[in-house]
C-alpha cells in the first residue's frame, strides 16, 4: 500500500489528544454522607472495574477515528498495472474523429462520447504531466506536447474529419511526437469504435514500454448504405452516344433496405432514376442508362438518401465528351491507301500523315493516337519523342516493314514492349478474336465460328514483352496477329503483317479494321473518373496552352476549399500531386488566371462506410494475447476518470478509511449515550 499525500500522516499525532484526555481526567471516587441510604438500594450498582472498561474502550475508539480520518487524508491505494515514476507521466490520447463515428449513441453521437470521456481522461491526471492528442487530422497542433488546459481546449475544438488513417499509422504518429517528451511513464489511451477493415492490434504486441487503455465507444445502432464505386460500360464518350453508368449500392446494415431510390445527374440534370432492394450485408449494382447530349467536361454525380452517415451518400465524377481523336501516320514512301482510308475519311477523327524522315514533332506530340506504317528504321530523335508521346500516355501502333534494322526492336524492348522476329512464311487464318478485349468488346454480336476470318500469307513472330500484354487477335498457330503491350501511361500495339497484298488479306478484311477503328477511339477514353481522397495523389490531364511559370489552382464547387496542387510537365500532359489537400467530396474545377481548364471529381474513402467494430469482449480477447500492458476500458463506464485512475495508481482506499473514521466516532457516541445508564427499578 502506498499514500498519494504521505505528509498527511503527520495528522496521526493527534491521537496523542484522547490518550492525555484519558490519563488527566480518570475519574476518582469520594465517599458522600446521606442520612438515609435506603433510596439508594434501587441504583444499579456500577463497579470501579467496569468503569475502566467503558473507559479504555472509549480512548480505542477515538484513537482509531483519528487514525482512520488522517489516513484518509493521506489518499493510500494498492498499487495497479501500470508503472510510475518519479519523472511524471506523458499521457497519448487519441480521438477517433472519422465519419463512422457520426453513428447514433444513447448520448447523440460516438464523436461526442469519445471527446467527453477524453476529458474525464485527462482530468484524471496532475497539471505536471505532459499530453498529446492525436486524431485522424494529423495537424501540426498534433504534433506538440501540450499541458493540461491546452489538451482540454485541443479536445472543444474537434470535429469530424474525412481522413481515415490506419492503427499503424496512428501509433507511428504518437510514438513520433512523444519523443519530445522528457516524462518516462508512457501512457496511450485509445478512445474508437475499432472497425474491423481499420484496426490491427498487433502493432501494440512489441511495444510494452508504455502502457495502452482502449476505450470502445459503442453506437446506438449499426446501420449504413453507402454508394462504394461507378463505372462506364464503355469508356470512350461520344456525343449522342447512350452510355450505361454502374453504381454499386452496398448495404452495411443487418436489415434488408427496400426500394430505396438512387439518382444519377449530370450536370445539374437529372439523367436516371432507379429503385432497389439489398440484402443485409451486400451490395447491388445498379445500372443507369442515358444520352450524352454535351461536348466537353461532364460533371456526374449518384446520390442516395441515407442517415446518420451521410458522407458515402454521394459519389462525384467526371468525363471528357471529344468531337474526335487525333490520328498521326508516319510512312516511308508513300502513304498506305488503307489506314487513310479508316482514319482519314471518318470524322471521328483528325488525321495526319508525315514521311518518317520529315516529321513535324509539334503535331505528333498533339496526337492520341501514332502509326508507324512500315518504316524500316527509327532515328534517335524520333526515339526519344515516341518514348516521351507513350509513357505520357499516347498510343503507339507498329505495322512492320519487309526489311527492318535493329533501330526498330531497340526502340520497342526500351519501351517494355514486344519486338519482331523473323518472317514466317505460311498461310494462316485469324484463329481467336479476343472478345473481351476493349479493342473488340461489343463490336459482335454473336460469336460464331464460322465466322469468315482474315488470313495472311507470311507474318512475323512477335516476341517478348512485358506483363502487360493483351492478345487481341492470335493465328492458327496461336501466334499473335495483333497484340497490346501496357507501357506506363500508354500502349503500344504491333501487329505482325503489314497493311498490304504481300501479307495476305487482313488490311482488307472488316474484323481486321473493328480493332484498328478502336485503337483511335479508345486513346480518348476515361482513365479516372474521380480521385478517392487519401488514396489517390496524382492524376495526369492535357493542358490547352499550357505554361510553366503560371500555377493551376484546384478550386472545389461548393464551399471555399481552394488548393494549389504539386505540378510537374509530363511531354504532352501535366502530372497534378495532391498529397492529401482536398478534404471534401466535390468537383473541383482547374482554375488558370481566372479560367477553367477542365474539372477533376474527389471522393471520400469508403473505407468509413463498413460499420462492423470489434465489441469490448473481443478487444479484451486480443488485449489478453498483447500482454499485461494493454487493458480495456468500457467507454460507459459511470466514472471513467476513477476507473483510469485505478488503472494508473491501483485501488483507492481513503473512502474506505473515511467511512471507518466515521464509524468509530459514531460508536463511541453510542457507547457513551447507552452503556452504563443508570435505571430505576419498579415494583
Amino acid at each position: 500500500m502506498s499514500f498519494t499525500y504521505p505528509l498527511m500522516l503527520i495528522g496521526l499525532a493527534a491521537i496523542l489528544v484522547p490518550i492525555i484526555l484519558h490519563l488527566f481526567n480518570f475519574r476518582r471516587y469520594k465517599t458522600i454522607y446521606f442520612s438515609n441510604v435506603k433510596m439508594l438500594e434501587d441504583i444499579q450498582k456500577k463497579t470501579k472495574r467496569a468503569s475502566q472498561i467503558q473507559q479504555l474502550i472509549v480512548l480505542l475508539l477515538r484513537i482509531l477515528g483519528i487514525a482512520c480520518l488522517a489516513l484518509a487524508f493521506a489518499q493510500p491505494f494498492l498499487h495497479g498495472k501500470t508503472k510510475t515514476t518519479k519523472k511524471g507521466n506523458v499521457i497519448s490520447i487519441f480521438v477517433d474523429n472519422s465519419y463512422s463515428m457520426e453513428a447514433n449513441s444513447k448520448n447523440g453521437s460516438r464523436l461526442f462520447d469519445a471527446v467527453d470521456a477524453a476529458k474525464s481522461i485527462v482530468q484524471s491526471f496532475d497539471f505536471a504531466d505532459d499530453f498529446v492528442l492525436t486524431t485522424q487530422d494529423f495537424s501540426g497542433e498534433e504534433s506538440h506536447i501540450l499541458n493540461k488546459d491546452q489538451m482540454l481546449d485541443l479536445l472543444d475544438r474537434i470535429a469530424v474529419s474525412p481522413n481515415s488513417h490506419s492503427f499503424k499509422e496512428i501509433h507511428a504518429f504518437e510514438k513520433h511526437t512523444l519523443q519530445s517528451s522528457d516524462k518516462e511513464n508512457v501512457i496511450h489511451y485509445y478512445l474508437s469504435d475499432f472497425q474491423k477493415n481499420n484496426f490491427d492490434m498487433s502493432v501494440l504486441r512489441n511495444d510494452s514500454s508504455a502502457h495502452v487503455g482502449l476505450i470502445p465507444v459503442p453506437a446506438e445502432q449499426l446501420s449504413n448504405v453507402a454508394i462504394d464505386s461507378c463505372w462506364f460500360l464503355s469508356p470512350v464518350f461520344k456525343l449522342d452516344n447512350t452510355v450505361t453508368l454502374i453504381a454499386r449500392i452496398h448495404n452495411y446494415g443487418s436489415e434488408e433496405v427496400q426500394k430505396i431510390p438512387v439518382k444519377l445527374h449530370v450536370n445539374d440534370k437529372q439523367k436516371a432514376i432507379a429503385a432497389i432492394d439489398i440484402m443485409p450485408g451486400g451490395y447491388v449494382d445498379c445500372h443507369l442508362t442515358y444520352r450524352i447530349d454535351e461536348a466537353g467536361t461532364n460533371c456526374g454525380k449518384v446520390s442516395i438518401e441515407d442517415a446518420p452517415i451521410t458522407f458515402d451518400d454521394e459519389l462525384f465524377f467526371t468525363y471528357d465528351v471529344t468531337d474526335n481523336s487525333s490520328v498521326s501516320v508516319i510512312f516511308d514512301k508513300d502513304p498506305n491507301r488503307f489506314l487513310t482510308a479508316l482514319y482519314g475519311k471518318d470524322s471521328v477523327f483528325t488525321y495526319q500523315q508525315m514521311n518518317y524522315q520529315q516529321i513535324n514533332y509539334t503535331q505528333l506530340r498533339e496526337s492520341n493516337v501514332v502509326v508507324l506504317s512500315e518504316i524500316p528504321t527509327i532515328s534517335s530523335g524520333l526515339s526519344d519523342e515516341l518514348t516521351k508521346f507513350v509513357k505520357a500516355g499516347g498510343t503507339l501502333l507498329v505495322f512492320p516493314a519487309a526489311k527492318m534494322d535493329n533501330t526498330v526492336n531497340n526502340f520497342l524492348k526500351s519501351l517494355n514492349a514486344g519486338y519482331f522476329g523473323n518472317i514466317v512464311k505460311a498461310t494462316l487464318k485469324c484463329k481467336l478474336l479476343n472478345t473481351e478485349s476493349l479493342y473488340f468488346k461489343g463490336a459482335l454480336e454473336s460469336n460464331d465460328t464460322r465466322i469468315d476470318m482474315p488470313g495472311t500469307s507470311q507474318h512475323y513472330s512477335i516476341n517478348g514483352g512485358g506483363n502487360g500484354s493483351e492478345i487481341i487477335m492470335s493465328l492458327e498457330d496461336n501466334s499473335p496477329l495483333l497484340v497490346s503491350y501496357a507501357t506506363e501511361n500508354g500502349k503500344v500495339i504491333l501487329s505482325s503483317v503489314a497493311m498490304n497484298d504481300d501479307w495476305g488479306n487482313a488490311h482488307r478484311h472488316a474484323l481486321f479494321f473493328v480493332p484498328l477503328h478502336n485503337i483511335g477511339i479508345m486513346n480518348a477514353a476515361q482513365q479516372k473518373l474521380y480521385n478517392v481522397i487519401g488514396v489517390d495523389q496524382t492524376q495526369r490531364v492535357r493542358l490547352p496552352n499550357d505554361r510553366s511559370d503560371e500555377a493551376v489552382v484546384l478550386r472545389a464547387r461548393k464551399g471555399n476549399e481552394e488548393f494549389i496542387p504539386e505540378q510537374r510537365r509530363l511531354g504532352n500532359e501535366t502530372a497534378l500531386f495532391f498529397h492529401n489537400q482536398a478534404h471534401t467530396s466535390d468537383w473541383y474545377d482547374l482554375m488558370r488566371g481566372g479560367q477553367v481548364l477542365g474539372t477533376l471529381a474527389f471522393n471520400l474513402n469508403r473505407r468509413e462506410s463498413d460499420l462492423a467494430c470489434y465489441d469490448e469482449n473481443e478487444l479484451k480477447k486480443m488485449s489478453a494475447e498483447m500482454g499485461d500492458h494493454v487493458s480495456v476500458i468500457p467507454a460507459n463506464t459511470k466514472n471513467i476518470a476513477k476507473s483510469v485512475s485505478d488503472k494508473l495508481k491501483g485501488k483507492a482506499l481513503w473512502p474506505l478509511f473515511l467511512i471507518l473514521s466515521l464509524l468509530c466516532f459514531l460508536a463511541e457516541i453510542t457507547l457513551l449515550r447507552f452503556w452504563g445508564k443508570p435505571t430505576l427499578n419498579e415494583e
